[in-house]
């Protein structure tokens, strides 16, 4: 299974905490964040809390995990239309109601920007 680039480079950024405003309340008419942000140290307890051993190097943080989700996703899995086992494993860890950042336990805005990533087209 392969993703295009831009697909992971979007879903990377929803896994460091990239989009939305850090402070919606300054500006009413920004999306506020969904995902938690997550620094070079917090990255790295990310992929080990999946039971990797995937260790962010300093370098820039989306375009990291951009290249982790590509090697996750070119692992042994069940057919072209199911992703590997530790990529569903990520998704589900992502979407933790104990995350629920600036929305309650359900997420349906984190959900809807999951979503749109993973549906992204050229």
């Amino acid at each position: 299974m392969k993703f295009r680039r831009r697909n992971s480079e979007a879903l990377a950024d929803l896994i460091c905490g990239n989009p939305g405003a850090p402070d919606h309340e300054c500006d009413p008419r920004a999306e506020p964040k969904y995902f938690p942000y997550r620094s070079s140290s917090y990255i790295t307890e990310f992929f080990h809390d999946l039971g990797t051993d995937w260790t962010h190097d300093g370098s820039t943080r989306h375009r990291w995990v951009a290249d982790v989700l590509d090697s996750m996703l070119s692992e042994p899995h069940d057919g072209p239309t199911y992703p590997p086992e530790v990529f569903c494993r990520l998704i589900d860890y992502l979407m933790s109601p104990s995350d629920a950042t600036n929305e309650g336990p359900q997420r349906p805005n984190a959900l809807r920007q999951l979503n749109n990533v993973l549906v992204l087209q050229p």
